[in-house]
This record gives C-alpha cells, sequence and structure tokens, in this order.
C-alpha cells in the first residue's frame, strides 16, 4: 500500500507510524493548553480589550437572559465581580478598594450601555454554560472570572488537534508538513486565547466549518455530514460578524457540487444532502437575524452600539476617499494588521506588549512566504491545490472585509478606529482564518526550502520559529507573572 508521493510504502508501516504522529499530536495538545492555561492565569482582570463588556454578556447568557434590546445597562452581580476585581494594571490605573469607591464603581457600571451587548451569540452560549458549571461547583468571584477565561484551555487543545485532522488530510505525503501546521497553532502568540472573549472561539469554529466544506467539495459525503456541516457554518457566521467570509466559501464550494451533480444527472441523489446542509447553515442565521429584526428594527443589530461609537455611515461618493486606497495607507493597513494578527493588542502599564523585531519578523516572513506560495508553481495533488486556493481565498476575503469596513464609517470622537487613523487593524477580527492562514504560511516555508534544496529541514526551521515566538512571549510577559492580583496569587 502507498501514499501520494511513496510517504508511506507499506500496510505494516501505517499503525507504527499513525501511533507516532498521534502521540506527538497529543503532547503538542496538552503542551498548548498547559501554556494558554499559564498565560490565562498570569493576566489579572481586565484586559484593555473589552473584556469586561464581554464578561457582563456571558455572565447574562448563563442566567437564559438574550438582550432585549441593541443597547443593555451591565449587569449588577456582573458589575460588582468587576468592580472587586479590576486592578487597573493593564492601563497602570491606580484602582482604589475603598468601600464607597466600590460602590461608585458599580453604580457606574450598572447605569452604564455594554456595547457588546448586539455581540452574536455562539460564544455566549458556550461559555455561558460553562459559567452555569462553574457556580455549580461553587466557584464565585474572581475565582469565577478566571474559570470562564479557563474555557479558552480546551479549545486551543481542540484547535490544534483540528489543525493536525486538517494537516494530515491535505498533507499525506510529507510527515513534517503534517506536524509543522499543529506546531505553529499550538505556540501561535494571539493573546486573545488568554481573555474572555467571543474571539477566541472563532479559529476552533472556523477550523471545523472550513475542514468539513473543503471535504464535501472533494468527495462524496452523506446528508448528516453535510447537516452538521452546515452547523457548523452557522455557529461560525454566528459567533463573529467579520466570519463572513465562510459564507462565500460555503456558497462556492455547494454551487460547485450542484454543477458537478447536475452534469452527472445525480441531482435528485444529492438533494437531501443539499436540503440539509441548507436547512442546517440558512435556519439558524434566520432565526437570529429575524430576532433581532423584531426587537431592534435592525437585522444585525449593530446601529445602536455603532451610534454609541459616535461611527457614522459615509456616503458611497466619499468612502473612496480614503488613505487605504494609497500605497502608503496599504501598506500601514496590512502591516498593522499583521502584527496583531499574531500577537494581539494586549498592553501592559499602558505600553503594548509587543517587540519591534518580533512584530517585523510576523510582517516579513508572512509576505515573503506567502508570495513564494503564490509565485510558487510546483506541482501538488489537485487536493491540495483546491485547499490552497480556499485558503487563499478566505485569507483575501477577511482582509478586503476590513478593509471595507475602514473605508464606510466616519469614526467621530472615537479612539479606535479614529479620524487620524481610520483602519480596523484587530487581527483578533479574523482570527477564525488562523488555520487557513498557518496552512499557507508552511506551505509557502515548504516551497522556499525546496528550491533551495533542504525541505528536509522543514520541521527544524519551524521550530526555530517557534521557539523564538515563545521566548519572545515569555520575555514580554515576563512583569505580568509578578502581578499581586493574578491567579497564581489568589487567596
Amino acid at each position: 500500500m502507498a501514499t501520494v508521493g511513496g510517504g508511506i510504502k507499506s500496510a505494516d508501516d501505517i499503525p507504527v507510524l499513525f501511533r507516532y504522529e498521534r502521540l506527538i499530536i497529543i503532547v503538542l495538545c496538552l503542551v498548548a493548553a498547559v501554556r494558554v492555561f499559564i498565560f490565562s492565569a498570569a493576566f489579572p482582570f481586565f484586559n484593555n480589550v473589552d473584556e469586561r463588556a464581554h464578561f457582563d454578556m456571558v455572565l447574562k447568557y448563563s442566567r437564559g437572559h438574550l438582550p432585549a434590546a441593541p443597547l443593555e445597562y451591565g449587569d449588577p452581580v456582573a458589575a460588582e465581580i468587576i468592580a472587586n476585581s479590576e486592578t487597573g494594571e493593564f492601563m497602570d490605573i491606580h484602582v482604589d478598594k475603598s468601600p464607597d469607591i466600590l460602590a461608585q464603581a458599580v453604580a457606574y457600571l450598572t447605569n452604564r450601555y455594554n456595547p457588546e451587548t448586539w455581540g452574536w451569540p455562539a460564544y455566549y452560549f458556550l461559555a455561558g454554560l460553562w459559567c452555569r458549571l462553574g457556580e455549580s461547583l461553587a466557584i464565585t468571584g474572581t475565582e469565577l472570572l478566571y474559570w470562564i477565561r479557563f474555557l479558552d484551555v480546551p479549545l486551543m487543545a481542540v484547535f490544534v488537534w483540528l489543525s493536525w485532522l486538517f494537516s494530515r488530510r491535505f498533507f499525506r505525503d510529507n510527515f513534517q508538513e503534517r506536524i509543522a501546521i499543529p506546531l505553529l497553532a499550538a505556540f501561535f502568540p494571539q493573546d486573545v486565547f488568554y481573555a474572555i472573549t467571543s474571539d477566541v472561539l472563532s479559529p476552533v469554529v472556523f477550523a471545523a466549518a472550513f475542514f468539513m466544506l473543503l471535504e464535501i467539495g472533494l468527495s462524496e459525503k452523506s446528508w448528516k455530514y453535510h447537516l452538521f456541516a452546515g452547523l457548523l457554518v452557522a455557529a461560525t457566521f454566528l459567533t463573529k460578524a467579520s466570519n463572513i467570509t465562510i459564507m462565500p466559501l460555503a456558497a462556492l464550494v455547494i454551487l460547485i457540487k450542484i454543477i458537478r451533480a447536475s452534469r452527472r444527472k445525480q441531482i435528485k441523489q444529492y438533494l437531501p444532502a443539499l436540503i440539509a446542509f441548507a436547512f442546517a447553515a440558512i435556519v439558524p442565521i434566520a432565526i437570529w437575524l429575524g430576532r433581532n429584526y423584531i426587537l431592534f428594527g435592525d437585522a444585525v443589530g449593530s446601529a445602536a452600539s455603532i451610534k454609541l461609537r459616535t461611527w457614522t455611515i459615509k456616503p458611497l461618493s466619499e468612502m473612496f476617499n480614503h488613505p487605504i486606497l494609497t500605497p502608503s495607507g496599504f501598506i500601514y493597513f496590512i502591516c498593522e494588521l499583521t502584527k496583531t494578527f499574531w500577537r494581539g493588542e494586549f498592553v501592559w502599564h499602558a505600553r503594548l506588549i509587543a517587540s519591534a523585531f518580533m512584530d517585523w519578523f510576523y510582517v516579513i516572513s508572512s509576505g515573503v512566504f506567502l508570495f513564494a506560495l503564490i509565485l510558487n508553481k510546483t506541482g501538488s495533488c489537485m487536493f491540495r491545490r483546491v485547499a490552497l486556493a480556499a485558503a487563499l481565498f478566505v485569507l483575501v476575503f477577511s482582509v478586503m472585509f476590513l478593509a471595507f469596513m475602514s473605508m464606510r464609517y466616519d469614526f467621530g470622537t472615537c479612539v479606535y478606529p479614529s479620524v487620524d487613523k481610520p483602519y480596523f487593524t484587530s487581527g483578533r477580527l479574523i482570527a477564525g482564518v488562523i488555520l487557513p492562514f498557518l496552512f499557507l504560511y508552511v506551505e509557502g516555508l515548504h516551497r522556499i526550502l525546496s528550491k533551495l534544496r533542504c525541505a528536509s529541514s522543514l520541521l527544524f526551521v519551524v521550530g526555530i520559529i517557534v521557539a523564538v515566538i515563545t521566548i519572545s512571549e515569555i520575555v514580554l510577559s515576563w512583569s505580568v507573572f509578578a502581578s499581586p492580583y493574578n491567579w497564581f496569587h489568589l487567596k
């Protein structure tokens, strides 16, 4: 028995290789989970990326409360936990914990709109259930905050496992590439994995939906498979509006399947699977959008939050008068987006947790490897070419979506994005495409090494990249571990 490229020579090799490879992946999943646990525990509350607002929503969902208005005031219980757990270290602000000040903080939070009220529900449903489990275990206060944050630990382990399933499918002939992608996934330094935020679910559900859509496009699957894939597409879209790129990919895959079935005169046989997929993908989304329209008069639900942020929609004639359409503006947008896509946006004592050297490494390596992939037209199996095209499609579409949103609004008095810097450069907004990006990144690196006749060193090079990223992350966050208010110092 042989695979494409002759990677496995006989049937006797399969069990040994499979056990060896799976053991490596299990270890990577555990290491990734431990890494996320340590960093999640090291950061106190609350970070500078809307963590208070997300916690308020999780607590509301845990009680079965779905927003009845596009903006709602903070929950009193959440406000009390926030006031008692806030340290101010992220923004280097002294937080007075005297009873009078705490009472004022609680009153302020309960009389302040939560701008994430309209946020789409998938993460909040999951985190709400996780919160209920924690409460049933008598976990309260700041410990409950960490419990919710620790949901990121199994999510990261699942993400690494999914990255292996994906790479095993599309790198059957290359053991090194099959390990390289989950290795990078396990140590990817994006800080959404250390926070209470809806962004943390996007990489997991997007990866699963992306993988299943490719399988549907490349092979014959049952109606049950189509049903589950449709549910994952809906879950991906209902996690974050910026995951919208999964929708055109799904539509394209299904259209190709319909055309193929029609040419083979098998449209009747494909009809049950098509109906199952359409029902599972469309109905949950339609229910949510319809609910928003009935309650808020706005299907997306974001209009009130946009108004609160002082954003206004530009006339079409003004949209194209935007610096992103200039060479310098576009370069700024792409570079900043690439940096935050890799390492996130946390600050510590009002200083960005970032290294100029690592930021430029992220930008340059990403650009070089992706260009090498696009320009190098070396042959590969059809399955891999299709997967690479799909990965490039969702990555480019996601970037274009943020560019379009940057052009669409006048940002008023908002601090970010602002009139001076009118760009959405938060990589967390498109964290869903981390796996497709890593697929392109590793394949681009592999093609460069192949040209240099050292393709066998791929895993070694990726290992060095991972080591540099990890050392940098530890050094940059070292002072965070000394915080007297993090999980390690809870009494």
